[in-house]
Parts: C-alpha cells; sequence; structure tokens
C-alpha cells in the first residue's frame, strides 16, 4: 500500500469518525428538538408556513442516514472494500444533492419576514380568543408563554382575565415567537448547507481510495 493510498485511508476514516458521525448525530438531534417543539407550537405556525414543521423532520432523516453512512465510509476506508467506498461516495453526492435543496428551501420559504409575523400574530390571537373554550388552544398558548416566557400576544393587555401561565412576564409572545421560528429555520437550512460542502470532499476522498486501492489490486495481480 502507498503513502498516497495510506494518507487518503486515514483522512477518510478520521472524516467520517470525526465529522460525519458527529455531525450527523448533531443534526439528527437538532432536528429531533425543533419537531418536537413545532409539534407543540403547530397551531401558532401559519397555514401558509406550514411547510416549516416538515424541514426538521427531514433534517432528522438526514441526519440518521449521515449517521449510517459514516460507519459504512470507515468499514470502506478499514478493510479496503472498494464496493463500500463506492457505494459511500455516491450515497454522499445525493445527500449532498438533498441538503443543498433542503438548505435553500428553507431560507427562501421564510424569505417573507413580514408576511410570517403577520401570519403568527393572527394565529396566536385566534388562541387568544378561543383560549376559554378550547382544550387545545389553552394547552398550546400555556406551553408558549411558559416555554418563551411571555404574556399575550402583544402583552398582557390581551387579557381579560390574565392567566396563571403568564406568570409575572411583561413581554408579548408575538415577536418572540416569530424570531425563534426564524431562528431555527435559518440554523437547520445554513447546518444542512455548510455539512453539504464537507460531503462533497468526503465523497472526492472515497473515490480516491477507492481508485487506489483498485490501482494497488491490479499493480498486485501481476506479480
Amino acid at each position: 500500500m502507498g503513502c498516497t493510498q495510506g494518507l487518503t485511508r486515514i483522512f477518510v476514516f478520521l472524516a467520517n469518525f470525526a465529522f460525519f458521525f458527529l455531525v450527523g448525530a448533531a443534526l439528527l438531534i437538532l432536528g429531533i428538538l425543533y419537531t418536537v417543539n413545532y409539534t407543540k407550537l403547530s397551531d401558532a405556525i401559519p397555514d401558509d408556513f406550514e411547510a416549516i414543521r416538515y424541514v426538521s423532520i427531514i433534517a432528522i432523516i438526514i441526519g440518521s442516514i449521515i449517521v449510517f453512512i459514516a460507519f459504512l465510509g470507515c468499514c470502506g476506508a478499514l478493510r479496503s472494500n472498494t464496493c463500500m467506498l463506492t457505494t459511500y461516495a455516491a450515497i454522499l453526492f445525493v445527500i449532498f444533492l438533498i441538503q443543498v435543496a433542503l438548505g435553500v428551501y428553507a431560507l427562501l420559504k421564510i424569505k417573507d419576514d413580514n408576511q410570517l409575523h403577520s401570519g403568527i400574530n393572527s394565529a396566536l390571537n385566534q388562541l387568544l380568543q378561543a383560549y376559554y373554550q378550547e382544550d387545545t388552544a389553552q394547552q398550546t398558548f400555556d406551553f408558549i408563554q411558559e416555554t418563551f416566557k411571555c404574556c399575550g400576544v402583544k402583552g398582557p393587555s390581551d387579557w381579560n382575565t390574565t392567566p396563571t401561565s403568564c406568570g409575572s412576564y411583561t413581554t408579548g409572545c408575538s415577536n418572540i415567537v416569530f424570531d425563534w421560528i426564524l431562528s431555527s429555520v435559518k440554523v437547520i437550512g445554513i447546518t444542512a448547507i455548510a455539512v453539504s460542502a464537507v460531503e462533497v470532499i468526503g465523497a472526492t476522498l472515497a473515490l480516491c481510495l477507492s481508485n487506489c486501492i483498485r490501482n494497488h489490486n491490479r499493480q498486485t495481480s501481476y506479480y
């Protein structure tokens, strides 16, 4: 085994173990955390932006796949298995395309900040009006106020009878929920695009290593 092949193998292994596995796990955890909160905040997300909640679900799927292929890449590098390395590289390229699409979609979906803010404000007002009539509305608004430490849509004055979940908070929930949704989608979108750039390097190294192994085996067979 030549020096180039040995170095490439080390890089592929370290890239998978130290980067792809950890990043895949981080993307998976990030997606789970946001999905849990999106589920609880579903009534506060405007219908026009309902697709936002699926961004975190796709992040979970991609994170799971990255963890799996990181294992595949490590095994392929350690065992000099060209089939596993080629499969690994092909999956990385596919995930690269999906992640770029996910990142661009997430960032483009929220390009109209005013429309999103207006939609959240309207959804929260509807929840507030149904607070004492519907258990779901009450649970959702209580969760929002307790989680984000806010009260009402614009402030405590929105309530005729202030609920206990308001506590002593004086800040309205509309701006806080808007900032959280905006930042969470941006975090997932930017993370997906950033990771995808490194995946291209990982796939290229895997193909280089696979090619080195094939050349080495071909040369060995001549002797």
